[in-house]
Formats: C-alpha cells, structure tokens, sequence
C-alpha cells in the first residue's frame, strides 16, 4: 500500500514507523535484556555507569573538594547530582523508548516496607544512644558533621528541618527510583534475580563507604560494620521490591531509615 507522498505502508504503518520500531527495539535488546558473554551474562556499559557513578561522585565531593570553597563544593555536588538522577530517565524513555507505568499499591508489601523501616529506627536509637554517645568516636563524628552542615547552610534548626523533610520525602524515593526501580530491576533481567540483589546492594554501600570513612575514618570498625549495614538494607529493599514490585513499599522503608539518620544528626548538631 502505497501513500501520496510515497511513503510504503506495511501491516498499517508506513515503513519509515516500521524501522523506527525495529531499531528502538533492537536497543532494547543490546542494552536492556540478556546477552550471552563467554559462556555467562553481561552487564550492559549503561548499568555499569550507573553502579559505579554514585561513587565516583561522592569521591569528588567529599574528597578530592574537600577544603574548597563552599559555593564550588555545592555548585559540583548539584549538577552530578542532577546527572545521576537524570541518566535513569534519558535512558529508559530516550534511548529503549519504554513507556511509563505507574507502581502499585500493595498493602502486605507496604506493610512489611514500613515494618522495616520502624526496626532500623529503633536499633539506630539504642546504637546511637545507648552504645555510641559520649564516646571518642561520638566526638570525632560531632565535629565533622556540624563543619559540614554550616558548609550546606544548616547551622540553624528550621533549615535542618527543610532540609531534612526533603532528604527524607523526596530523596529517598529518587535513590529507590535509582537503584531499584532502574539498577536492580535491569540487573535482575541480565544476571538473575541473587545475583542482582547482592550486586545491586554492594554498588548501593560502595558510595556509602567513602562516608563512613570521611566520617569516622579509614580503619574505623564503625565505617565497616555501619556500611555492611548499608548493603544489607538494600539488599532488603531490592528483595522486597523483586517479591512485590511496590515501589512504594521500599520508598517508605527507606524514608523511615533516612529519618533516623536526621534523628541522629539533630542530636549530633543541636544536642551536642
């Protein structure tokens, strides 16, 4: 079937449709499922990028910048934080052309999900208060936080409270749409289901780790311990997601574990 303008129809569509459909789907397939690589699965260069930038990112902040001027400091950290939240989009509406699906609501899931997160606040309390307090590395950890608060312009109470509420809102879902619903998810389709949710929780801790030992130091058992700790949340977080497919479930266990964090960092700042 031929069209006025000569375009060649095929099935319906023109044939010009027909190839951009084959090409976006032939995208897909090399860089979103399965591909056999000597004898094994391997990771698309995309899901690589993604696991290790989050890295890379905190080495250059908190490292490499670390004494430069405040503005720089924050300007950099922004905009690398804008690149590592924006790949995710462009990558799966741009490049695989995907559609977009809204999550479900499950309430067993949402249920275990806020379960979680109620735990890890009450163990962060009885560690924080009842085993770290008051201790040497308390002090140590006291100073470097509140030197870094005034850096980000939130010595005074309402602006660690904005701050927090965002962190604990809104940032935790964009890490879950990170690491989850994009890293997790694809990994899950190329190497299986374990091993994505052990791969996925160690690229998840590996940018925690340069915290934990910015924080309380290289050879410190508290970075170790406190980063194992990171990957075994994400760990849950990726196996409840895998068992539920309730993005909203890992979104409000992960806030609750992000308001510990401000819990903690209130007393550090303004209990100290």
């Amino acid at each position: 079937m031929v069209r006025e303008d000569g375009w060649q129809y095929e099935g319906g569509f023109a044939a010009s449709d027909v190839e951009h459909q084959v090409s976006a789907a032939k995208i897909r397939q090399s860089l979103n499922t399965n591909s056999e690589s000597a004898g094994g699965y391997s990771i698309s260069p995309a899901l690589w990028f993604a696991m290790t930038y989050p890295f890379v990112l905190t080495v250059i902040y908190f490292v490499l910048l670390n004494g430069e001027e405040t503005g720089l400091q924050n300007w950099v950290f922004s905009n690398l934080k804008l690149i590592q939240f924006a790949f995710p989009a462009v990558f799966v509406f741009l490049v695989c052309r995907e559609s977009l699906s809204l999550p479900q609501w499950k309430k067993p899931a949402i249920g275990f999900g806020l379960g979680f997160g109620v735990l890890i606040i009450g163990a962060a309390m009885v560690v924080y208060f009842g085993l770290l307090k008051d201790t040497l590395p308390y002090y140590l950890l006291r100073g470097k936080v509140q030197a870094k608060v005034q850096g980000f312009g939130l010595s005074s109470v309402w602006a660690y409270g904005v701050f927090s509420v965002f962190y604990c809102l809104i940032h935790s879902g964009m890490e879950e749409y990170y690491w989850r619903w994009f890293v997790f998810k694809r990994l899950r389709t190329q190497i299986g289901k374990t091993p994505a949710i052990v791969l996925s929780s160690i690229a998840f801790m590996s940018h925690h780790v340069i915290l934990m030992v910015v924080f309380f130091g290289l050879t410190s058992p508290l970075a170790l311990g406190f980063s194992l700790c990171v990957a075994i949340g994400g760990g849950v977080w990726a196996w409840l997601y895998n068992r539920s497919d309730n993005f909203y479930a890992i979104w409000a266990s992960h806030a609750l574990v992000d308001a510990a964090i401000f819990m903690i960092g209130y007393d550090l700042i303004f209990n100290g």
